[in-house]
């Protein structure tokens, strides 16, 4: 048996332990949760605890888990939604879990040679696609394929983080790092054909080490650049239509990351060390910059940082607060009036969460 034999056997066996775990929790039957919501539903990725919460925004205390299994390899990064389903990309596991929310189930496990899943996207009711970080390519599966196995596949730029769906194509966001983890250069967006994975185009961020990505009610890509963490983020705007850049704007923050952007134009732009910046696509200015940021303040006035941010119809903000150890703080997720950006709530019952949406059903 060759390796990469033995190691997608060894990621099968994997994979069908955790599903059986998974359908044996009595979490999982727990369907009316989702059926007799009122209003919409926050979907919690817990890195840590690596599990799914659910919430329902009307009534936060209100939650459930679904388990991703308890295996070391299993990390969880984040989420993509797409009607009834969520795919998360399990890390280290080297699969990506799709999960039927109305059931409250992981219905399947689809599954890499090898490598680190990382970004994930929907390109339709059935088509999924996924990021190995590790392998440097981009995969495709069905929903409803007959095996487990993400045959399809596509090279790409150097360390794939995540996929987002801009003008009907694929845009994979590339760091474009070596095997230790240097910066080769400027990011790379790599544009795909989603039902062939043919390469449509390929644009350079105008920073380097771009992890996230977003799409505005302007139908533009608004990419954050991380750069070492340390070091003032960026966000490149990117005309998926054309694959050009538009342009490169400076002033998020160091360790700047995920982002999340409303239906009126607002760009979250979340870090770890800082909070969330808040910044107009439409007038291209900052609401809250890194002055006076999003967040859950110490008692000595710092920030707590964050990972991820959504929002609901109404314009509250749910941010996503991974905890420290060394601090003695726990895991959060803070909630934010619309407008005012008060702090109004918060939700406990999250463990490293790493990733946050926010939908209707």
């Amino acid at each position: 048996m060759n390796r990469n034999s033995l190691l997608r056997r060894m990621a099968l066996v994997a994979a069908t332990a955790l599903l059986a775990a998974c359908e044996g929790d009595s979490t999982g039957g727990e369907r009316p949760f989702i059926l007799d919501a009122d209003g919409e539903i926050g979907l919690v990725v817990n890195s840590t605890g690596k599990y799914l919460t659910l919430f329902h925004t009307d009534r936060p205390t209100e939650t459930r888990q679904i388990p991703f299994g308890a295996s070391s390899s299993v990390t969880p990064t984040g989420i993509s939604v797409r009607g009834r389903y969520a795919s998360v990309p399990l890390g280290n596991a080297g699969s990506v879990a799709l999960v039927d929310l109305e059931a409250l189930r992981i219905t399947r496990f689809f599954l890499f040679p090898g490598g680190n899943a990382t970004g994930s996207a929907f390109a339709d009711d059935t088509t999924l696609l996924a990021a190995n970080f590790q392998a440097d390519y981009v995969g495709r599966v069905t929903v409803g394929q007959a095996g487990d196995s993400i045959r399809q596949r596509v090279d790409v730029a150097p360390a794939p983080t995540e996929i987002v769906m801009a003008a009907g194509r694929a845009a994979v966001i590339s760091s474009n790092l070596d095997d230790k983890f240097q910066r080769i250069g400027n990011g790379v967006v790599t544009f795909l054909d989603p039902r062939t994975l043919q390469v449509q185009g390929v644009v350079r961020t105008g920073d380097t080490n771009p992890t996230n990505a977003a799409v505005g009610p302007d139908n533009l890509l608004y990419v954050v650049n991380t750069r070492d963490y340390t070091a003032d983020g960026s966000v490149t705007i990117i005309n998926p239509q054309t694959m050009t850049v538009v342009a490169t704007v400076p002033g998020f923050g160091p360790g700047a990351s995920g982002i999340h952007i409303d239906d009126a134009g607002l760009a979250y732009v979340s870090s770890f060390s800082t909070g969330t910046v808040v910044w107009n696509t439409r007038t291209r200015t900052f609401v809250r910059g890194v002055d006076n940021p999003l967040c859950a303040r110490l008692a000595s006035g710092a920030c707590r940082g964050a990972f991820d941010v959504a929002t609901d119809v109404q314009g509250n903000v749910y941010q996503a607060f991974f905890g420290s150890k060394s601090q003695g703080l726990a895991s959060n997720v803070f909630v934010y009036r619309a407008g005012t950006f008060a702090l109004t709530d918060s939700i406990g019952a999250v463990n490293g969460p790493t990733a946050i949406e926010v939908r209707s059903f």
